[in-house]
């Protein structure tokens, strides 16, 4: 299954978008009233010339701690890639629709996730001018992960930095113990749950192990208490894995039972009829299926 990578970030910005704008843009995190931040779900971009419709991927109203009903804009897009030549010009183009809509401020943000190390940056700024004048230059933040060495954050004190250390820069041959590490800077930190969770998932998904180094993962936090947490953690994960693939594993035996079923009583099953029936999540509706099978006399007769 492919990762929605704009969809993991996005869900991480909007649960940390204090601490977002703290690590990456302090001047303007200073200004906001986060007691006024309104996340915008539906804000579209349309190329005409090009035929486009784009969704804008993180859009924020916010209030600022002067007061009023006076609100700035914080758009923030989430690149996987860096291969769109024109990307300033789309960054720009995107400012303008929404000043356009709103008439206010607005703080632009562009956050590449791609593992790439950059010899050459992407430019953050556009600019319009003609031989000898310039009108327009157009600047936006320019977040590169891979770029920033992670030992910067470690004082940081700032949950989320420590999350996003699993797509800065490290030496990966010291992968397994920044693991470690990382998960034990999000255990202690004094976050509810759920945020603790977020973070933890992103850490699971952009520093996997694989082979010997899961092994090794586990003895160094089973070894060394300073990664009690962690090793909790894991235990708990296990648990909750383990009954899972049991409740998996029971689903499917039934899918398969009603497959089989289904082909003794009308022939072989088409793709598609199997596809549907792996889709049913349901035991109740599995187990009433296979009692259904016996008194139908061809597929029609069933709820597939």
């Amino acid at each position: 299954m492919s990762i929605d990578h704009d969809q993991i970030f996005k869900r991480l910005i909007e649960a940390f978008f204090r601490e977002f704008m703290e690590l990456f843009c302090p001047i303007e995190a200073q200004l906001i009233d986060y007691s006024q931040v309104e996340f915008l779900r539906d804000e579209h971009f349309t190329d005409v010339q090009r035929g486009l419709r784009r969704r804008l991927d993180l859009v924020a109203k916010v209030g600022l701690k002067t007061g009023g009903e006076r609100f700035v804009l914080v758009h923030t897009e989430f690149e996987a890639s860096r291969k769109e030549k024109y990307f300033p010009r789309r960054m720009f183009k995107y400012f303008c629709q929404l000043f356009l809509r709103y008439d206010t401020e607005i703080v632009p943000i562009a956050m590449f996730t791609d593992d790439a190390r950059w010899k050459k940056p992407v430019p953050d700024e556009f600019e319009l001018s003609v031989p000898g004048k310039r009108f327009v230059r157009f600047e936006y933040h320019l977040i590169k992960l891979r770029n920033l060495d992670y030992r910067q954050f470690l004082e940081s004190h700032n949950p989320l930095a420590y999350g996003l250390m699993a797509k800065m820069d490290y030496d990966r041959q010291e992968r397994v113990r920044l693991k470690a590490d990382f998960l034990r800077l999000i255990l202690g930190c004094p976050i509810d749950s759920a945020r603790q969770s977020l973070l933890v998932e992103f850490v699971e998904t952009y520093l996997q192990l694989v082979g010997p180094e899961v092994v090794e993962f586990q003895e160094v936090v089973r070894s060394d208490r300073n990664y009690a947490k962690v090793e909790q953690m894991i235990t708990s994960y296990e648990k909750q894995g383990l009954q899972k693939g049991k409740q998996e594993g029971k689903q499917e035996g039934k899918q398969e039972a009603l497959i089989l079923l289904l082909e003794k009583r009308f022939g072989k099953l088409s793709a598609a009829m199997k596809r549907k029936v792996h889709a049913i999540e349901s035991t109740e509706r599995l187990e009433s299926l296979l009692l259904a099978v016996l008194d139908a006399n061809s597929l029609k007769d069933l709820p597939l």
